[in-house]
């Protein structure tokens, strides 16, 4: 500290030779660019306003990089909605048949609380996690990992009241999940086009997305239990977690591939035989 601040006395047109602030020059750039500019409750006029209040600054070397990490918060502030009810986030900017209340998709929620869970203003994720439970959304029309998204905001923020409310509704969602969609192996079953991932050549069945998901849920909701004091929820989603973990790697890991894989549902099905991409989705979910 001592040696930069004698360079900056010694040599006070350093600081005049500085580069412009990259948040700017990367806000203008896109805004800049962008061809279709979009109707959303914060406008390009107001990006670098709203990103500058919101957005965590990041610096790297590769300014490759670096614009991404820009670009992405840029396009995410075009996707903060604000609806007659509260604040959501929008997979889509034009309306899509497929969507849910005010052009919502949850399969796609997760991604934006663990994004969103950065942004300085709590108002906006706070609200669009009430909407799912309560306010007019479809928490299982697609898949959802909720509990796992909203115990990642909480490692962020910090705001025990606000996760542990919820939790009635996580615990009655996972349990809605049991309902509909857990075979009598133990498995939960979905279809590849729910999982938000169209058609897919491994097809529809045990899916190692669906599963990790709650497992994740499972582990996330028993960890929500614990900061409200409900020991006895907090080990019955323990025990939920584990034995996710235990048939997810039993029965949907392949020896012969080394990756985890589809399998249709039924007794003894084979697997799919291809390795694609939902085979990484358990290490999202630190599940093996």
């Amino acid at each position: 500290y001592s040696t930069l601040a004698a360079l900056l006395v010694l040599a006070p047109s350093a600081v005049a030779a500085a580069p412009p602030d990259p948040l700017t020059h990367y806000v203008e750039r896109f805004n800049r660019a962008d061809k279709n500019p979009s109707h959303a409750n914060v406008p390009n006029e107001q990006a670098l306003a709203w990103m500058r209040a919101n957005v965590p600054l990041f610096e790297s070397a590769d300014k490759e990089l670096e614009e991404v990490y820009y670009f992405r918060w840029w396009t995410y502030r075009k996707h903060v909605r604000q609806t007659p009810a509260r604040y959501i986030i929008t997979e889509f900017l034009p309306d899509v048949g497929s969507a849910g209340k005010y052009n919502s998709i949850d399969c796609a929620a997760g991604h934006h609380i663990y994004e969103g869970r950065w942004l300085r203003t709590a108002l906006y994720i706070d609200e669009y996690s009430r909407f799912w439970f309560g306010g007019g959304g479809e928490p299982r029309r697609y898949s959802f990992w909720a509990a796992d998204a909203l115990y990642a905001r909480y490692l962020v923020n910090r705001d025990r009241a606000f996760v542990t409310r919820l939790l009635p509704d996580l615990v009655a969602n996972f349990e809605a999940w049991e309902r509909d969609h857990l075979d009598a192996n133990g498995l939960f079953w979905q279809i590849d086009d729910r999982d938000g991932m169209e058609i897919s050549i491994g097809g529809s069945g045990y899916r190692p997305t669906i599963n990790s998901y709650m497992y994740g849920d499972a582990h996330a909701i028993a960890a929500i239990a614990r900061l409200a004091g409900q020991d006895e929820v907090a080990r019955r989603f323990d025990r939920r977690a584990d034995e996710m973990r235990r048939l997810t790697d039993r029965q949907l890991w392949d020896d012969s591939a080394s990756f985890y894989e589809t399998r249709p549902r039924g007794e003894n099905t084979p697997f799919a035989g291809v390795r694609e991409e939902v085979g990484f989705v358990p290490w999202y979910f630190n599940l093996p």
